[in-house]
């Protein structure tokens, strides 16, 4: 039970780091996996007196992947903002030019 722990909750952490860069909002769900998984390999380890450290790496890397998900879905979308501006620049120039035009 002990190593099929270890085994998918390493390919979960894994995934769950790729799928950071790639595919942000899908990342959660193989990171809570990994996490779950880390901590029940965890577990057993303590109760069987074997070593811990592959365990804890599983956790650390779900971790760290959950944390760069986070980090990305909280990065500013330069590219929207600089879209908007400039179509609110667009459309005061057009206001500009009607007022003109009214003046005249």
């Amino acid at each position: 039970m002990r190593t099929f722990c270890i085994i998918l909750g390493s390919i979960a952490a894994v995934l769950g780091f790729l799928l950071s860069f790639i595919i942000e909002s899908f990342a959660y769900i193989p990171v809570v996996a990994g996490l779950i998984l880390g901590g029940a390999a965890l577990v057993l380890s303590r109760k069987k007196g074997m070593r811990e450290s592959v365990p804890k790496l599983i956790i650390a890397l779900s971790f760290l992947a959950g944390a760069i998900t986070t980090m990305n879905l909280f990065k500013e979308q330069k590219v929207a903002n600089d879209v908007e501006q400039v179509e609110k620049e667009e459309k005061q120039k057009e206001k500009d030019l009607e007022e003109i035009e009214g003046i005249e």
